[in-house]
């Protein structure tokens, strides 16, 4: 067996999100929001998380897919990322149209940043990224996701910080069976088989958004691709740049 076939690399295209999406409504799954109250719920709920990670650019793409199903899905964004801005100006741009769509969003919080040790630290660098993403983006931020979450992060599993739902908190860990396709593959579960389980009640789908490609190719390959157009995108922003200034713009 190859590794396409092992890990599923035709499963994270654009063509096939849509279908997946597709396949949730046919069965009969809800979109929502977060939720620890059952009374008057759905008996199908899908929470669709989108942890932002690798590229705003194919973020966008997946939200006006889920937009164009009449889908509402929570879209999380960083603000210490290695592999964006979101305060460069076409970024900002790309997200504030996700937040045109209508979709939730929260903030992906990357403790590591800050070195949190403790509660106090944990909700004190919370309510300073909150605000700063809040203030960037307009608006009112409600949740957040740990980025890159490790067994000191999960532990930190009351249900709000910081005025902010906690995603990874206990109680909605206990509530949703989880499929995520952290890394580029599926982790636990493949997301086609769990859609398909007739017993399902809640659900949270985790994506990356750097993870999903118009063609199937290995996980490193697409994360590859994110960087490489980045790199693309800022030389084309100085040689540009150079071109309307007038100034000189030596090569080799």
């Amino acid at each position: 067996m190859t590794n396409r076939e092992k890990y599923h690399f035709n499963d994270f295209t654009f063509a096939n999100y849509q279908r997946l999406l597709q396949l949730a409504l046919n069965m009969g799954f809800v979109f929502g929001d977060y939720s620890l109250d059952n009374s008057g719920r759905s008996k199908k709920e899908i929470v669709w998380r989108h942890n932002v990670e690798f590229s705003v650019h194919n973020a966008l793409k997946m939200a006006i897919i889920e937009k164009e199903l009449g889908i509402k899905a929570h879209y999380f964004f960083q603000i210490h990322s290695e592999f964006y801005n979101i305060f460069e100006k076409e970024i900002y741009l790309l997200a504030k149209e996700i937040v045109k769509s209508d979709h939730y969003i929260g903030l992906h919080f990357d403790a590591h940043f800050w070195e949190i040790q403790d509660q106090i630290e944990l909700e004190r660098c919370l309510f300073n990224d909150r605000n700063l993403l809040a203030s960037l983006l307009g608006v009112e931020i409600k949740s957040f996701s740990y980025h890159n979450t490790t067994p000191q992060l999960l532990a930190l599993n009351d249900t709000y910080y910081a005025g902010m739902l906690n995603v990874y908190a206990k109680l909605i860990r206990e509530k949703y069976r989880y499929c995520t396709d952290s890394t580029g593959i599926w982790r636990y579960e493949r997301l086609e088989d769990v859609l398909q389980d007739s017993s399902m009640q809640y659900l949270q789908v985790l994506t990356h958004d750097g993870m999903w490609q118009e063609e199937a190719m290995a996980p490193r390959q697409r994360v590859l691709g994110c960087v490489n157009l980045r790199a693309q995108k800022t030389m084309q922003y100085y040689d540009e740049y150079l071109l309307k200034v007038g100034q000189k713009n030596i090569d080799d």
